[in-house]
Formats: C-alpha cells, sequence, structure tokens
C-alpha cells in the first residue's frame, strides 16, 4: 500500500536508458549506467506503480543534471521526482533551474503542474430556496 503519490528528493540514484524500464523512466536519462541507488529507486517505482518523471521528457543536458561535482565541469542526474502513474498526466514538464540559488552543489528542480478544477453551479432555484 502507497500512501503517497509523489516523492522528491536526492536518491543519489543515476539512471540509465535501459529498454526494459522504458514505462517506468521514460528514454530522456542524461547517463548511460544505472548505480545501485539506480536499481533501487527503479524498483521501487515498479512495486508501487510510479514513474520516475525526472527522466521523462525530452530537455537538453544542460536541463537535466542537478548536481555539479566539485572541482570538475561534470554534471549527473541524481535528483529525481516520482510520481504516481495516475497522476503522471498531470506533470506538464520537470527539469533543473541552474544558477546561484543557494550555498549548494544541487541545482533546483522544478515540475510544472496543470490541474483542471471543476466548477459546480448549482441551480438558482435551489440556492434561493436553501438560502432564505
Amino acid at each position: 500500500m502507497m500512501l503517497s503519490c509523489y516523492a522528491l528528493g536526492d536518491f543519489n540514484a543515476k539512471i540509465s536508458k535501459e529498454h526494459s524500464y522504458k514505462d517506468v523512466i521514460g528514454r530522456h536519462s542524461l547517463h548511460d549506467v544505472t548505480n545501485n541507488n539506480g536499481l533501487i529507486l527503479v524498483q521501487y517505482a515498479t512495486i508501487n506503480n510510479l514513474n520516475v518523471l525526472s527522466t521523462w521528457y525530452p530537455r537538453k543536458d544542460i536541463h537535466k543534471g542537478t548536481w555539479k561535482i566539485s572541482g570538475t565541469n561534470d554534471i549527473i542526474q541524481n535528483d529525481h521526482i516520482i510520481v504516481s502513474k495516475k497522476w503522471a498526466t498531470d506533470i506538464e514538464n520537470v527539469r533543473t533551474y541552474r544558477g546561484e540559488i543557494s550555498d549548494s552543489d544541487h541545482f533546483l528542480v522544478g515540475a510544472r503542474l496543470k490541474q483542471m478544477i471543476t466548477l459546480i453551479i448549482r441551480n438558482r432555484t435551489e440556492c434561493r430556496n436553501r438560502c432564505m
């Protein structure tokens, strides 16, 4: 039983573009090799019916990296957003925002959400009878 429909965080998980997990991770990862934390994250997402959306959308590589290795120009994608497959269609985009936002060597990871809010219009006669 899953208690939440999403999770965000620094999972230290490098996820590759493996064809066998394409329905969970998509096809747009920054890495070619999955590390142990990546395998654990993919297995967790598979068991709990989740999608790893940070590797789902086609972005330039500069907008995929989430952590810069100190002293080098190498960038790694190890911070991820995972969402329930039921709610994955409400996410329009996931990308990183580079810059001096904080004192961290991680970049800010953001998601653009879309949600349809329905408006219930009641019959005016019902409102008049009930309100008076």
